[in-house]
């Protein structure tokens, strides 16, 4: 968890025109339409950020505030805490896919990260699932087109 004053080093930016356009795809034999979003993260702080993410369940990590709108799970075979570093002043991608199960009219949302601090004693932390929010640092306002 971090201080309400370190919230507003790290900052997620999504530019629309980065937003794919949906298409059809079948997960666990469901369809969907699906939408793959590129997620900047920049650590506009004076240090490095260290920060855990896991190798499967962004399910988990990452929000969406539109109920419509669903982070899509993936098939995973091995689930692991990862620790990440970003330095001071630089920015990170994440290509993020979304799914909707049918097209609807409100399709505008943000995008939420849990963005859980790493330090020393954090190697092998597993933080999942995730019920507090506490961490959320959220995206503009963005719509699938």
């Amino acid at each position: 968890m971090f201080a309400q004053n370190d919230r507003s080093n790290y900052k997620l930016n999504i530019d629309q025109r980065d937003v794919g356009r949906l298409h059809d795809t079948i997960i666990f034999e469901k369809k969907y339409l699906v939408s793959y979003i590129k997620v900047k993260l920049s650590n506009n702080s004076a240090k490095a950020l260290k920060y855990i993410t896991y190798s499967c369940s962004w399910d988990e990590l990452f929000h969406v505030d539109n109920k419509a709108i669903k982070v899509c799970m993936q098939p995973c075979d091995k689930n692991v805490p990862i620790i990440e570093s970003l330095e001071a002043h630089k920015s990170t991608e994440f290509i993020l896919p979304v799914t909707i199960e049918s097209k609807t009219s409100n399709l505008w949302f943000k995008v939420g990260m849990n963005l859980f601090l790493a330090n020393d004693s954090s190697k092998g932390t597993f933080l999942l699932p995730v019920e507090n929010l506490n961490n959320v640092i959220w995206s503009n306002q963005i719509q699938l087109p």
